[in-house]
């Protein structure tokens, strides 16, 4: 049976949820610390290291493990030197400490200093690491990786491949199901490194905050042509059974941005295998503005105020001007989709000339001509604004 790893906001209600639904792990992180993750600190929840402990602890009387992520794909050198080292084995000890003993990475020496200084831990590699093919699992399976997370803008539609890297790996292998990403994406190294430094301690003074003009852009694309929200990578809950027969140990669900709610509602779905209603609603991607550190005036100022590098008012502008997408994907028309998909190879042909994507979009997608076209708009204007230094 496919396992389901979905995130934790660090919610303690989660834990029950998340028990009854038989689920083993969870995997999450500090908004910041000394590596960083894949997400800018200003859209986490700001959680103090008191309180990841005592969810954890939780966590751990229901059974549950907590994979603590740390994917950052750039430390900028610092791991080579004494201070950057020190403050990784801080890190690291202070998990040790609180029960922690999985850990998430995405560079290679990072994974081979923790299986030198820390033997017990088990290590994923994450899917930042880009593993697209049999020859680079076997590099990290070498070195001591416990399970790779593939490259979902590449292998979540490559059937052909995923049975290749299964027969050749021993290693248990992840994909993200509900990713939104498209399919070999030009934007996805540029964006896990705008992430990573936009939550690592060593650029405190200005970390947690950058425009995301990746994601603005990404939404753009969708909306000046829909058939890309087909395009995205997605897993739907009905399809995880094609997973399974390619010998996929498990699927990693996301945002750690999302609120409990629709954290419940994501992992009940793909537990159940069934979803009615609309797609969008478990990709955390296309559900409006991420959620922002509550409450914290401090925290606030921090993030945002920084007058002589950027335009306070005009980012407060951009943020109310982007919201969620009017825009209903049907997920019964996506029944056979991913199946139809088996019988073709994307990697070797035209989408124009294939059609198979745009004639699915046409059933499945419903949406308002005019509210597209002027949200388009709105988000193409947005882009402008970036692009043209007027932040």
């Amino acid at each position: 049976m496919i396992e389901l790893i979905p995130p934790t906001n660090f919610d303690d209600a989660l834990v029950t949820e998340f028990k009854a639904l038989g689920i083993k792990e969870v995997y999450g992180k500090l908004a910041i610390d000394a590596l960083g993750g894949g997400r800018f600190a200003s859209g986490l929840p700001n959680v103090s290291r008191k309180r990841l402990v005592r969810h954890v602890k939780k966590l751990s009387d229901a059974g549950i493990d907590f994979n603590y992520i740390l994917n950052a794909p750039c430390f900028s050198s610092r791991e080579f030197t004494r201070s950057g080292r020190s403050s990784l084995r801080r890190l690291l000890d202070w998990l040790v400490v609180n029960g922690v003993r999985k850990v998430t990475v995405t560079i290679p020496y990072i994974l081979q200093l923790i299986k030198d200084a820390y033997p017990d831990f088990k290590v994923s590699v994450s899917t930042y690491a880009q593993v697209d093919s049999c020859q680079k699992a076997r590099y990290w399976q070498e070195i001591g990786a416990d399970e790779i997370t593939l490259l979902d803008t590449c292998l979540n539609r490559n059937f052909k491949l995923l049975k290749s890297i299964r027969s050749g790996i021993k290693v248990k292998l992840r994909l993200i199901g509900n990713t939104s990403c498209l399919p070999h994406c030009h934007l996805f190294q540029y964006h896990a490194l705008l992430s990573a430094h936009g939550s690592q301690t060593a650029y405190s003074n200005k970390a947690g905050f950058a425009v995301d003009y990746c994601a603005i852009y990404c939404k753009y694309l969708r909306l000046a042509n829909p058939v890309n929200f087909i395009y995205s990578q997605w897993i739907r809950p009905e399809d995880l059974g094609i997973y399974e027969e390619a010998g996929i140990d498990a699927i990693k669900l996301i945002d750690r941005r999302c609120s409990t709610a629709t954290l419940i509602n994501i992992t009940r779905s793909y537990q159940k295998r069934s979803y009615d209603g609309n797609l969008l609603d478990l990709l955390p991607a296309f559900q409006g503005k991420s959620p922002k550190n509550p409450g914290n005036l401090l925290l606030k100022i921090k993030y945002y105020f920084h007058p002589l590098e950027s335009n306070i008012f005009k980012i407060m502008e951009l943020d109310k001007r982007m919201n969620g997408l009017d825009i209903y994907i049907d997920n019964a028309k996506l029944n056979g989709f991913i199946a139809g998909l088996k019988e073709k190879d994307c990697s070797y042909s035209s989408c124009p000339e294939c059609g198979y994507c745009h004639k699915v979009a046409s059933e499945a997608i419903r949406y308002d001509k005019d509210y597209l076209e002027k949200t388009a708009r709105t988000y193409k204007s947005i882009l402008d604004n970036i692009i043209q230094g007027k932040i």
